[in-house]
C-alpha cells in the first residue's frame, strides 16, 4: 500500500486489500516465470510503501536479500515497519543513496511508482544506468493504465499521470529496457472505473473521497475470494498474451531487461 494510504487509514492493521493480494500473488508468478531468483541474489523494491510487497517475496525467498526504498519514509516509519517485521532478509531505506551498491540487483521492482515522479523517464534511466543494475538484472514494472482513466484517486496518490500502452513502451524504451514480457492486468476493473470515472465529471464530489485500498474494510473471507477472482483474471490475461491476445486492464505491467 502507498504510504499516503497508509497514513489516511491511521496506521490500522486490516485485512488486505483484494487487488494487493492479487497483485502480489501476479507479481510472484511473473518472477517466477520471467525472472527466477536464487540464493545469494539481491532484489532492490523501489517505492516500497508499507513493505507489504517486500516482506511477503522475502519470506518466500528466505535466501535471497532485500532492500526496499521509499522516499517517504521518516526514521520513525522505519522503525515502525522494521519493528513489526517477521523477516530479516529486508533491509529498509529512506533514499537509493543509502542502499549498498556492493553487488548488482537480479531484480528490481517498480511497483506502481514511475507515476509518482514527475521526471520518471530520469528515474528509470538512472537506475537501469546506475550501479545497482547490470546486463543480468531484470526489471518487474507496473503503472496505471489509461490517461483518460485519472481521476480523483489519482491526485489523491499524487500521480502526474497514467500511461497509455504505447506510452509506457516508449517509457521504458527512454531507459533503454526491452520487454521479455509486457502487458495489462485487471481487465475486470475496468468496466468499474469507467463508471467512476463518468459519475466524477457528471456530479463532481464535494471532496476527495479515500481510496478503496485505505478505506477497505471487508472481512479475511470476502477479501481471499475477491483476491482469487482478480488474480484469475491476471493469470487469464498472463495465458492470452503468450498466445498474442493483450486483453485491455486498469494496469500496466513489464518484466525487462537491460539493452545496448
Amino acid at each position: 500500500m502507498d504510504l499516503v494510504e497508509v497514513k489516511s487509514g491511521g496506521f490500522a492493521q486490516t485485512s488486505r486489500h483484494p487487488w494487493e493480494r492479487a497483485r502480489l500473488a501476479l507479481v510472484a508468478r511473473l518472477i517466477a516465470r520471467h525472472a527466477p531468483l536464487a540464493d545469494g541474489d539481491v532484489v532492490l523494491d523501489v517505492g516500497c510503501g508499507d513493505t507489504f510487497v517486500v516482506e511477503s517475496l522475502a519470506r518466500a525467498y528466505p535466501g535471497v536479500q532485500f532492500y526496499a526504498v521509499d522516499s517517504a519514509f521518516t526514521p520513525e516509519l522505519i522503525d515502525t515497519f522494521a519493528g513489526r517485521m517477521t523477516v530479516r532478509n529486508v533491509a529498509l531505506f529512506a533514499s537509493m543513496a543509502e542502499v549498498p551498491a556492493a553487488r548488482p540487483a537480479s531484480l528490481v521492482l517498480l511497483m506502481d511508482v514511475l507515476e509518482h515522479v514527475e521526471d520518471d523517464r530520469g528515474m528509470l534511466g538512472g537506475l537501469a544506468r546506475g550501479p545497482l543494475a547490470s546486463a543480468a538484472t531484470r526489471f518487474l514494472i507496473t503503472v496505471p493504465a489509461y490517461g483518460s482513466l485519472f481521476c480523483l484517486h489519482d491526485r489523491f496518490l499524487g500521480h502526474y499521470r497514467r500511461y497509455s500502452f504505447a506510452e509506457f513502451g516508449a517509457l521504458l524504451d527512454s531507459a533503454r529496457l526491452a520487454p521479455l514480457s509486457a502487458g495489462h492486468l485487471f481487465t475486470s476493473l475496468v468496466p468499474l472505473r469507467i463508471v467512476q470515472v463518468v459519475r466524477e465529471r457528471l456530479a463532481p464530489p464535494s471532496q476527495t473521497p479515500p481510496t478503496a485500498l485505505a478505506s477497505w474494510r471487508g472481512s479475511e473471507a470476502t477479501a481471499r475470494v475477491m483476491a482469487a477472482v482478480l488474480e484469475l483474471d491476471g493469470r487469464l490475461s498472463m495465458a492470452l498474451l503468450a498466445l498474442g491476445i493483450r486483453l485491455p486492464g486498469l494496469s500496466n505491467f513489464a518484466v525487462c531487461r537491460t539493452s545496448a
